[in-house]
């Protein structure tokens, strides 16, 4: 039986330590023989890119990783007119300046994908951008944000499904005696 890179093999917890070193090896030469073959002025090497970013942020717990695969996508996606793709860059990079506390540049970043969702009709994608940039702001602008996010969520019959943890209010202590 063959093990190729996707077999899933070394995977999970109770798997061998060599056989996931092996199968990420792999991956990660997947990766670059990708990113050999794609030229990095094509709008393919943007998308690549980009989801090299995710998998550094995701998988492998390397921010600065991602933030260097987030920005050469970033500037491809620009050099392209990929604005739906710029979208996904700076809602990506502004989520890496939140966690490192720079929120001036995640509200920025967060501003700017929303911005650009809103032109392109994007409303899938809006509510995430719109809870996200809730995420950046204080109070009230950021409850004004998230009740629209919900509002849009509840709209588009609860897609993306994933955004449902995120929008969830918190739940009200009941008050006791009763």
């Amino acid at each position: 039986m063959a093990y190729t890179a996707m077999s899933g093999t070394g995977t999970t917890s109770g798997d061998d330590p060599l056989q996931t070193a092996v199968w990420r090896l792999r991956s990660r030469a997947c990766w670059a023989d990708a990113a050999a073959l794609i030229p990095p002025d094509t709008a393919g090497r943007a998308l690549l890119d980009f989801r090299r970013g995710l998998l550094a942020e995701n998988i492998s717990r390397s921010p600065q990783a991602a933030r260097a695969a987030y920005r050469r996508a970033h500037t491809a996606a620009a050099a392209h007119s990929d604005s739906l793709l710029l979208s996904f860059t700076w809602r990506h990079l502004a989520g890496l300046a939140l966690r490192d506390g720079e929120m001036a540049e995640a509200r920025h970043g967060f501003a700017e994908s929303l911005r650009i969702r809103e032109e392109l009709g994007y409303l899938v994608g809006t509510a995430p951008a719109l809870a996200s940039l809730a995420d950046a702001e204080t109070d009230p602008e950021a409850s004004r944000l998230r009740e629209e996010a919900r509002r849009l969520f509840r709209l588009l019959g609860g897609v993306p499904t994933w955004l449902a943890r995120q929008l969830t209010p918190p739940a009200t202590p009941s008050p006791t005696g009763v």
